[in-house]
C-alpha cells in the first residue's frame, strides 16, 4: 500500500465503546496482554507500521480497509472491512506486535448505536449530527460535521448582529462545500498559517453559522464582515479543544489496592485499653514556612498529615528529615507518659493510664507504626517527601482527592518526558498510586468504633486541596491544610462548605501563613489588575505574569478572559488580547477538564454543559520552541513560577522587561532570586553570571506593592473561619511561632478559649 492511500482512510477516536465490541476473544486478549506485560504502542505507529511495513495481512486485505476506529482505554482497534478474515485468523500475531487488539466489523456499527442517540436527542429538541466527513487539505485532515437545532451556545450578540444583516442585504447563502473549498484554496484574506491551524468545523445550515475550531484564526475574525458578506454564513471561530489529561488517563489504568472502606474494620484502641478513653494526639515533625508536617495519633492510629520532607541529598550527604519519623515512633511510648505527666489531665486516675507498666498503653503489646498518609494538596510543601516515604512504607494506605494525585505526579515523576504517555513507568509512582484511597469532598471514613470517623471537606486555595476533621467520640479536630475562605475563579472557598461541619470544633489545626495580613476583598484587588491589563490592551502592550501553574495561572487565565469576552460582546471592544499560557499550565487545565465532577464552582458546570472557556480561540499553549509571539503585539503571557527562578518564563521576561511600556506582575509568594531583586527594585535581571538582561518594564508589585493576590487566607478570611467553626482551642501551622504572637492575641480576642503556638516535635494529648 502506498503512503497516500494509507492517509485517505478516516481515523476516528471513540472515547467510549459499548460492549458489543468487548467479545470473549477481546477479554482474553486482553488478559494476555496485561500478563506478559505487552506494551501499547501509540496508535499512529501501529497503524503506520501495520499499512505500510508489516507483511502479517496481505495487500488485499489492507486495501479493503475503508474506515478505522480506534480506543486507547479499551485497546480496540476497529477495522471496518468486508474482506478482514485475515486479521481474525492473525489476532495473536497483533496482539503480540502492537499491544491491541483488533476487532472486524463489515460496517460502521458505533454509527448505529450513535444513530439511536441522535433521534432521541431530536425529539427532545436538542442538538444532533446529521453527517461527518473529512476534508483533506495539504497534510490535513479537518473533521467536518453537520448539526441541526444550534446549541444556545452560538445565538450571541455578534450572530444576530450579522444574521440581520445577511437578512436585510439579501445575501445569498453559498453552498457549504463550495465555501469551504473557497477559504482553503481560494481566499488570499486568510494566511496560509491559519488555515493549517483549523483541526475541526461544524455547520448549521438553517441558521446559517458555520463554526471553525482552530488554533490561530486572529486574521479571520479581522475579517469577518467581507466573509459574512461574501458567503452569507456566519463564522462563529473558537478554540480547538483542550483535551483530556494523559496522566489522569494512565492512572485511571493502575488498580488501587483499597478504597474508601478499608479502615471500617481497623480499631483505634488495643484490647486492653478503656473502650471509651481513645486518645488523640498531635505532634509536629515539620513546621518550616515552605515545609510541613504532623503526625496525628488516633488511639493506636498514627496518620501523618501531609510530608513536606526535605528529602535526603545523596550529593551533600544530608540525611534530610525522614529519621524524625522513626524518632518518633521509637519514642512515642515515653512521650506520651511524659506529656500525661506534664499535661492537664495530670491526675490518680490518667497517671496510671499511661504510666510504664500500665495495660492502658496502646503500644504495650506492639510497636507504633505509620498507618496512613494523608495529602491536602499537591504543592511541594506538603507533598515533597512522598517518593521517600514510599521506600519505607510500601504498603501504607495514601488518602488524597483524584486531583491533588494527578497535580503531584505531572509535576514530581518523569512522565512528561517518556516516550510513550499511556502508562507511568517509575515504579515508585506506580506505587504511590496503587495505594491511593481517594477522597473527596463529602467522603467520609468510618473506623471500627461507633462515632469515630475521618471526613473531608474542600479547602478551596487551589484544585483538589482538602480538609480533614478526625472525629473520636465526642472529640473534634480539624486539619485546615491550606485553604480560602472566599471563591476564586473558578474554584469554591471553605465558605461553601463550613455548615457540613458540625460544631464546635475541639482543636483547630489552621494554616497562619498571613494570618495578619489583610489584602482587602479579592474582587477589588482583581479588578485593579484588570485595569491596567486593560489600559495596556488599549495600547496594545504586552503584560507577563508569573504564577503558580495548578491554582494562580488557571484562576487568572479564566478571569481575564471571562472580563474581555463581556468587554468585546457588551461593548465592542476591539482590541481583546490573546492570553498565551505554558504547556506546564496547559497539562494541568487538562487534569481539571478530566476530573472536572470534583471541581466545586462555575468551571465544573461550564465543562459539564459543553460550554468549556478553556477552548476558547483566545487560549494560545506555547512551549519553548515556540515563542514567535514575543514579537507580537497585545498580548497576556502568564507562565510559572512567580519567582521566575527557572523554566521557559526566564526567556519571556528577557524579551517583556526590556520594553518600558510592557507590563510584568509576580503573583503569589517569591522566595526566589531573580524575582526578590525584582521585587526590591532591582534594575537588571540577573539569571547567571553569564546571563543579564535590563529590566524597563513597569512591575506591579513595586509601582502598586498593596496589590497582593495570594491564596493563603488573611486576617478576614481567618476571622470568617473562627466564626463558623466555633473552636475551643487554635493553632497554627506555616509560619514561624515569633511571627505568631500578634495573631495569637487577635484570636483570643474573638472569643477563643485557648490558643497556642505551634512546638516544633513536642507530643501533645488533645483530649
Amino acid at each position: 500500500m502506498h503512503i497516500e492511500e494509507f492517509k485517505k482512510i478516516p481515523l476516528i477516536e471513540k472515547k467510549k465503546l459499548t460492549s458489543q465490541f468487548k467479545i470473549k476473544s477481546y477479554k482474553r486478549h486482553l488478559e494476555y496482554m496485561i500478563k506478559e506485560e505487552i506494551p501499547q504502542k501509540d496508535v499512529h505507529e501501529v497503524l503506520k507500521h501495520f499499512f505500510l511495513s508489516s507483511n502479517i495481512i496481505s495487500e488485499k486485505t489492507k486495501a479493503s480497509i475503508s474506515k478505522i476506529i480506534y480506543n486507547p482505554e479499551d485497546r480496540i482497534i476497529i477495522m471496518v472491512t468486508k474482506s478482514g478474515k485475515q486479521i481474525i485468523w492473525n489476532r495473536e500475531k497483533l496482539v503480540k506486535e502492537y499491544g491491541w487488539f483488533f476487532f472486524v466489523s463489515e460496517t460502521d456499527k458505533t454509527k448505529k448505536s450513535e444513530k439511536k442517540k441522535e433521534q432521541k436527542k431530536e425529539k427532545k429538541g436538542e442538538e444532533v449530527t446529521i453527517s461527518k466527513d473529512l476534508f483533506e487539505y495539504d497534510e490535513l485532515s479537518i473533521i467536518i460535521k453537520q448539526k441541526r437545532n444550534m446549541r444556545s451556545l452560538y445565538h450571541t450578540r455578534e450572530y444576530f448582529q450579522y444574521f440581520k444583516l445577511m437578512k436585510s442585504q439579501n445575501i445569498t447563502q453559498t453552498d457549504f462545500e463550495k465555501v469551504i473549498k473557497d477559504i482553503f484554496y481560494n481566499n488570499t484574506l486568510i494566511p496560509e498559517k491559519e488555515k493549517k491551524s483549523i483541526r475541526k468545523i461544524i455547520y448549521y445550515e438553517k441558521e446559517r453559522v458555520i463554526v471553525i475550531k482552530s488554533l490561530n484564526a486572529d486574521i479571520m475574525y479581522e475579517h469577518l464582515e467581507s466573509l459574512v458578506k461574501k458567503y452569507g454564513w456566519y463564522f462563529y471561530i473558537t478554540g480547538v479543544a483542550v483535551g483530556e489529561s494523559d496522566i489522569s488517563l494512565a492512572i485511571d489504568k493502575i488498580e488501587k489496592r483499597w478504597d474508601e472502606t478499608y479502615f471500617q474494620n481497623i480499631s483505634l484502641i488495643s484490647d486492653e485499653t478503656n473502650k471509651n478513653d481513645i486518645r488523640v494526639t498531635i505532634y509536629p515533625i515539620i513546621l518550616k514556612p515552605n515545609h510541613n508536617a504532623h503526625i496525628l495519633g488516633l488511639g493506636k492510629l498514627n496518620i501523618l498529615i501531609d510530608c513536606g520532607f526535605t528529602p535526603p541529598n545523596e550529593e551533600t550527604e544530608e540525611e534530610g528529615d525522614f529519621h524524625y519519623i522513626t524518632e518518633y515512633l521509637d519514642d512515642l511510648p515515653q512521650l506520651l507518659e511524659e506529656e500525661l505527666k506534664n499535661s492537664s489531665h495530670e491526675d490518680a486516675e490518667a497517671s496510671n493510664k499511661y504510666g510504664s507498666d500500665s495495660i492502658a498503653n496502646p503500644y504495650s503489646t506492639s510497636k507504633p507504626s505509620i498507618d496512613a498518609i494523608f495529602l491536602s494538596h499537591s504543592h511541594y510543601d506538603h507533598i515533597s517527601g512522598l517518593k521517600e516515604l514510599i521506600k519505607h512504607y510500601p504498603d501504607i494506605p495514601i488518602l488524597c482527592s483524584r486531583i491533588t494525585l494527578d497535580l503531584y505526579l505531572l509535576r514530581d515523576s518523569n512522565f512528561l518526558k517518556q516516550e510513550s504517555q499511556s502508562e507511568i513507568e517509575e515504579e515508585e509512582y506506580r506505587k504511590i498510586v496503587s495505594n491511593v484511597i481517594y477522597v473527596e469532598n463529602g467522603t467520609k471514613v468510618d473506623f471500627k468504633e461507633k462515632e469515630c470517623y475521618l471526613s473531608f471537606y474542600h479547602a478551596g486555595h487551589m484544585p483538589g486541596a482538602l480538609m480533614i476533621l478526625a472525629k473520636v467520640k465526642d472529640f473534634r479536630f480539624l486539619y485546615t491544610g491550606d485553604y480560602t475562605y472566599y471563591d476564586i475563579t473558578p474554584f469554591a472557598g471553605t465558605k461553601r462548605f463550613l455548615g457540613q461541619i458540625s460544631k464546635p470544633i475541639d482543636y483547630l489545626l489552621i494554616d497562619g501563613t498571613c494570618a495578619m495580613d489583610d489584602y482587602g476583598d479579592i474582587n477589588e484587588t482583581f479588578h485593579s489588575l484588570i485595569l491596567f491589563l486593560e489600559q495596556k490592551a488599549e495600547y496594545e502592550d504586552n503584560v507577563l505574569i508569573g504564577a503558580d501553574p495548578s491554582s494562580l495561572a488557571i484562576t487568572f487565565m479564566l478571569i481575564f478572559w471571562r472580563y474581555f469576552r463581556k468587554l468585546q460582546l457588551r461593548k465592542n471592544f476591539k482590541k481583546r488580547p490573546n492570553i498565551y499560557v505554558d504547556m506546564m499550565v496547559k497539562k494541568n487545565i487538562q487534569v481539571i477538564n478530566t476530573r472536572y465532577k470534583y471541581i466545586y464552582g462555575p468551571i465544573s458546570k461550564l465543562i459539564r454543559d459543553k460550554a468549556n472557556p478553556f477552548n476558547s480561540i483566545k487560549f494560545r499553549w506555547f512551549g519553548v520552541d515556540d515563542l514567535e509571539f514575543l514579537r507580537n503585539k497585545n498580548n497576556i503571557i502568564i507562565s510559572h513560577p512567580p519567582d521566575i527562578s527557572y523554566g521557559i518564563i526566564r526567556n519571556i521576561i528577557n524579551v517583556i522587561g526590556r520594553n518600558p511600556h510592557n507590563l510584568v506582575y509576580l503573583a503569589g509568594s517569591v522566595h526566589e532570586e531573580p524575582g526578590l531583586s525584582l521585587v526590591s527594585g532591582a534594575e537588571e535581571i540577573e539569571f547567571s553570571e553569564t546571563w543579564k538582561a535590563p529590566f524597563r518594564a513597569l512591575l506591579i508589585n513595586t509601582f502598586v506593592p498593596q496589590l497582593k493576590i495570594i491564596l493563603h487566607s488573611d486576617k478576614k478570611q481567618l476571622t470568617k473561619m473562627i466564626e463558623n467553626l466555633e473552636p475551643k482551642e487554635v493553632c497554627f501551622f506555616h509560619q514561624s511561632a515569633k511571627n505568631l504572637f500578634e495573631v495569637v492575641e487577635y484570636v483570643k480576642e474573638l472569643g477563643v478559649e485557648k490558643v497556642s503556638l505551634p512546638q516544633k516535635r513536642k507530643l501533645l494529648i488533645l483530649n
